[in-house]
């Protein structure tokens, strides 16, 4: 129940609203008060569910919005908003191993794909949440250009994997599922030497 109220998706509350008009429109045309009645509730309904999701973001609305930052982080290249985005024992992983743990390491690894690779800028694409318990799981595809492929733009797909502890959200781990073709157990993505 509270994932409806509060993560309603746009297009269930536009369906909504939808509705609460044409019934509106309906009973205007029919001059019935009653269903003029109902449209106005129904479309006051809509009204509060986006009003409910806008001022009170669910837990997997934050982490989706944190994830967002941490992109516009690295395109802005802005290391100590990424930082402080990060937390403490975050780790980068493959599928298969850790690549970098530690804020310090994450942020200097980035910094130096960033520059090694000429990245010109770098945006989400699409975002997915799925929240089972106190994990939340952000699914984002990555759009990228940089100046090592000529300007060819470069996708690449990421997991982020938010545990709760207390009231915070704590970003375990940045899973690389996929950059471009290059997938599976043997990725090997263009950071600097993994953990020993």
């Amino acid at each position: 129940m509270n994932e409806l109220l509060f993560h309603s998706s746009w297009w269930l509350m536009a369906c909504i609203a939808a509705g609460g008009i044409v019934a509106f429109v309906a009973g205007n045309r029919r001059l019935d008060k009653n269903l003029q009645r109902i449209g106005l509730a129904v479309l006051a309904l809509a009204a509060i569910l986006g009003l409910l999701r806008f001022f009170f973001p669910t837990a997997r609305e934050r982490m989706e919005n944190r994830s967002r930052a941490i992109v516009k982080a690295v395109d802005n290249k802005d290391w100590n908003g990424l930082s402080s985005l990060l937390d403490s024992d975050t780790a980068v992983c493959s599928p298969s191993r850790v690549l970098k743990g530690g804020r310090d390491q994450i942020v200097a690894a980035a910094r130096g794909v960033i520059d090694s690779q000429e990245v010109k800028s770098v945006s989400v694409l699409s975002i997915e949440s799925v929240q089972t318990q106190t994990l939340i799981t952000v699914s984002l595809e990555i759009y990228s250009v940089q100046e090592a492929t000529q300007g060819r733009p470069v996708t690449s797909s990421w997991q982020m994997d938010y545990e709760q502890s207390g009231d915070q959200w704590i970003l375990q781990k940045i899973t690389v599922l996929r950059v471009e073709n290059e997938t599976g157990e043997d990725f090997n993505p263009r950071l600097p030497a993994p953990l020993d």
